[in-house]
C-alpha cells in the first residue's frame, strides 16, 4: 500500500517525486513497494509498517543533497537521512515518523584521506567498516581502526550514533575531529579548524576557537554529515586477550569494584565486557535446545548450563595494548587486583605482537558474526535493547543490574545482559530483548518491559546512552529536571536551524518529545 509523507496529497507528492527525479536522476528515486521494503526494520519490536517509509532517494554528493533540500523544503517532504542504514537493534534504515523519505548516502562513499603521519582519515557516510578495513589493508597501514560488533555499518553512521569498539579508541564518538555538514536550509559547514581556508590542521585539533560543535550533531537531526574527519590508532607493539571468570552471581558489585581503579588508572586501556550468566549460554546454540519451558530460563537450569561449560556467573573479557614490557606490569597489577578483590576468580591470557597473524580474539577483523544471536528465541527473531549509563561504582552498577533482571524475569524474558566498561568513568549496561517477530503478544510485552525500564531507571536517575526509534520520545522525556528544559533546548535548536522540520522528525525526540506522549509506536 502507498504511504505519503503526513500533510501531502498524492497529487502534491507525486509532484515532488517528480522533481526530486528531476534533479538527481530517475533510477535514483524508489518508490516501489519492494524498494521501500527493503527500508524497514527487520528487527523492530512491533510492526514494521509503523516505521514505512514514502520513498526512498540516493544521492551522489553534495550537490544533489542540496538540490533534495530545496525540494522538500518546498514541499514540507520530511526526510530521514542514513549512512547506511544497518543500525541494528535501534531502528536500522527506518525513519521514527511514517512517511518520511528515506535519505540513503551509501553512494556518497569515498575515503577521502587516510594520514599516517598524524594517525587521521576522513570519510564520507556510505564508508562501511568493511570498506575501511580493506582501504588500511591495501595500503599496508601501521594504523588500526576502531570497529564495533558487527562490521557491516558505515563508520560514520556509528560514530554518529556513539558507537563503541574494543581498543583504547572504543568511544567513536570521541574520535570525531571535525566534520562537514549541510544544513536544512542548504548552507555547508565545517566545523573546528576546517572553517580555515588551506588548514592542514582540521583533523589535528577539537577545540579551537570559539563553541566546538562536533557533538551537536551527534545522535540529532540538526544537518546531514557529509564528511568526517576521524582518529586513528597506531599499531601497538603487543596486545594481551585477558579472559576472567567470576564463579558466583553474588560477586558482581565486588567485581565492579574492582575493575574501576584498573580502569580509571589505565591499567585496562580499553573497553571491559562484563557478561552475565544468561549472555554466555548461547554458544551458537538457540534456547530451544537449553530451556523449553515458560517463562525465563530459572537459575537453577542457568547453573547447571553455565557448569557444563566451566564459566562462571559473570566473565570479563577486554584487551590490553602496550609493549610486551608494558603489558607484563598491566597484567601483574591486574592479576594482584584480583587476588586481593576476587580471590576466586580465573583469569586467562593470550599474547600478540607486531609481526605475529592477527586472531578473531583481537576484534581487528570485520565480521557480521554477532547477527547470528538474532534468532536465539525463535525465528524469525529480532532483538532491541536497554541502554542505561551507569557509574562504575559496585552498589550502583547492583541497584541498576537487579532492577533489570527482576523486570525481565517478572516479563518472562532471559535477563540478556552485558556491561561495556566504555570509559573510566562510565558503564554501559546492554539488556538485550530477543523475540519472535510475528509473536504479536511477545513483542506488545517487549515494549511494556522497556517502557516499565524506562520508568524504572528515571526513577533513579539513570538514563540511556541510546535506543530503538520506536521509543526515542520516551528515552527524552526521562530528561525532566528544569521542566525539560535540555529537550526543549533541543527543541529550540531545532526549530532556528530546521524550521520546517524536513530532517529526520522525531530522531531522538528533539522537536516532537512533549507533543506525543502516551503513544504506543
Amino acid at each position: 500500500m502507498p504511504v505519503l509523507p503526513p500533510g501531502l496529497t498524492q497529487e502534491s507528492f507525486d509532484k515532488a517525486l517528480d522533481e526530486f527525479r528531476a534533479a538527481i536522476g530517475a533510477q535514483w528515486v524508489f518508490t516501489s513497494e519492494a524498494d521501500r521494503a527493503s527500508y524497514l526494520d527487520p528487527f523492530d519490536i512491533g510492526d514494521q509498517h509503523d516505521h514505512a517509509s514514502a520513498a526512498a532517494l540516493a544521492p551522489a554528493d553534495v550537490e544533489d543533497c542540496r538540490k533534495i533540500l530545496a525540494i522538500a523544503n518546498r514541499y514540507k517532504v520530511p526526510l530521514w537521512p542514513v549512512s547506511m542504514g544497518k543500525n541494528f537493534a535501534y531502528g536500522t534504515a527506518a525513519p521514527e515518523m511514517r512517511g518520511s523519505v528515506i535519505l540513503d548516502l551509501k553512494r556518497m562513499n569515498r575515503i577521502l584521506e587516510i594520514d599516517e603521519q598524524m594517525g587521521t582519515a576522513i570519510v564520507e557516510p556510505g564508508v562501511s567498516f568493511f570498506d575501511f578495513k580493506a582501504e588500511l589493508d591495501r595500503r599496508g597501514s601501521r594504523l588500526w581502526m576502531s570497529g564495533p560488533a558487527h562490521s557491516w555499518g558505515s563508520v560514520i553512521g556509528n560514530a554518529l550514533e556513539h558507537g563503541v569498539g574494543y581498543t583504547p579508541y572504543g568511544q567513536h564518538a570521541e574520535q570525531i575531529c571535525g566534520m562537514e555538514v549541510l544544513l536544512a536550509d542548504g548552507t555547508l559547514v565545517r566545523t573546528g579548524l576546517g572553517a580555515l581556508e588551506g588548514t592542514r590542521e582540521w583533523q589535528a585539533y577539537r577545540w579551537p576557537f570559539g563553541p566546538a560543535l562536533d557533538g551537536m550533531f551527534t545522535q540529532s537531526n540538526f544537518a546531514i554529515v557529509t564528511k568526517m574527519g576521524l582518529w586513528l590508532m597506531p599499531e601497538p607493539e603487543g596486545m594481551a586477550g585477558v579472559s576472567i571468570r567470576v564463579p558466583r552471581k553474588d560477586d558482581f558489585r565486588a567485581l565492579v569494584d574492582t575493575l574501576r581503579p584498573l580502569r580509571m588508572t589505565d591499567t585496562i586501556n580499553a573497553p571491559y565486557t562484563i557478561a552475565n550468566g544468561w549472555r554466555q549460554i548461547t554458544g551458537g546454540r538457540v534456547r530451544s535446545q537449553v530451556w523449553d519451558g515458560p517463562g525465563a530460563i530459572p537459575q537453577a537450569r542457568m547453573e547447571e548450563l553455565l557448569a557444563e561449560r566451566g564459566d562462571g556467573w559473570w566473565s570479563v573479557i577486554f584487551n590490553l595494548f602496550d609493549s610486551p614490557a608494558g603489558l607484563d606490569l598491566r597484567l601483574d597489577k591486574i592479576r594482584r587486583a584480583f587476588d586481593q578483590g576476587l580471590p576466586g576468580a580465573t583469569i586467562d591470557v593470550r599474547r600478540w605482537q607486531q609481526g605475529e597473524p592477527q586472531e578473531p580474539w583481537m576484534r581487528q577483523e570485520v565480521s557480521l558474526a554477532p547477527l547470528g544471536a538474532v534468532d536465539w528465541g525463535g525465528s524469525p527473531g529480532g532483538h532491541s535493547d536497554l541502554g542505561p549509563i551507569v557509574a562504575p561504582l559496585g552498589g550502583r552498577a547492583e541497584q541498576v543490574y537487579e532492577i533489570i533482571e527482576r523486570r525481565f524475569l517478572e516479563y518472562g524474558k532471559d535477563p540478556w545482559v552485558g556491561i561495556f566498561g566504555i570509559s573510566s568513568r562510565a558503564l554501559v549496561f546492554v539488556a538485550d530483548m530477543y523475540f519472535t517477530r510475528t509473536d504479536a503478544e511477545e513483542t506488545a510485552r517487549c515494549r511494556a518491559l522497556f517502557r516499565q525500564l524506562c520508568a524504572d531507571m528515571q526513577a533513579i536517575g539513570v538514563g540511556l546512552y541510546r535506543t530503538h526509534l520506536r521509543f526515542m520520545d520516551d528515552a527524552a522525556a526521562m530528561h525532566a529536571w528544569g521542566d525539560h528544559a535540555l529537550p526543549r533546548l533541543n527543541d529550540r535548536i531545532k526549530a532556528a536551524l530546521d524550521p520546517n522540520g524536513i530532517l529526520a522528525p522525531g530522531k531522538q525526540g528533539i522537536g516532537s518529545w512533549n507533543s506525543r506522549e502516551g503513544t504506543d509506536r
